[in-house]
């Protein structure tokens, strides 16, 4: 007898894709922990230079925050995103190693879909050519994640 709810494959078939459904559900478990996303970077001189389109910053009354340096950021309290941001680990105040200079393959990563976040810290990661990179540490529930092909 077989099974309407699932086709009839070979038990090797079945384990790979409960393997990839798993990885994908522990990707967006994950990314419902805190994650961050970049906002913009500073230049050397603490400007912005310059601030990602589609993410907007908000002071705490959830009103637009005119940022133009590191001090400013210091009132942020929430992002409004206009399209999906890509989650990644906070790297706060450490500085980011240079990557691979080929392309990697493109594969599904965790975004957060478009609309408001709370965010609970600012970070400022520094750039190995000058500046740093701003990034905003949020709570992204499970159901506001999603993977994207980057």
């Amino acid at each position: 007898m077989t099974s309407n709810f699932l086709p009839t494959t070979t038990a090797p078939a079945h384990r790979l894709a409960l393997a990839a459904w798993l990885l994908v559900a522990a990707a967006g478990v994950q990314a419902a922990d805190t994650s961050c996303i970049s906002a913009g970077r500073l230049d050397a001189e603490g400007r912005w230079a310059p601030q990602f389109q589609g993410v907007r910053l908000l002071d705490e009354a959830g009103r637009a925050l005119p940022t133009r340096t590191r001090a400013d950021l210091s009132r942020v309290r929430g992002v409004e995103l206009t399209q999906p941001a890509l989650l990644s680990t906070c790297e706060g105040h450490r500085a980011l190693t240079r990557g691979e200079d080929a392309a990697a393959a493109k594969a599904p990563v965790p975004a957060a879909t478009p609309g408001r976040l709370v965010v609970e810290g600012v970070g400022f990661a520094k750039l190995q050519t000058s500046g740093e990179l701003v990034e905003l540490k949020v709570q992204v529930p499970a159901d506001r994640v999603v993977m994207i092909t980057r």
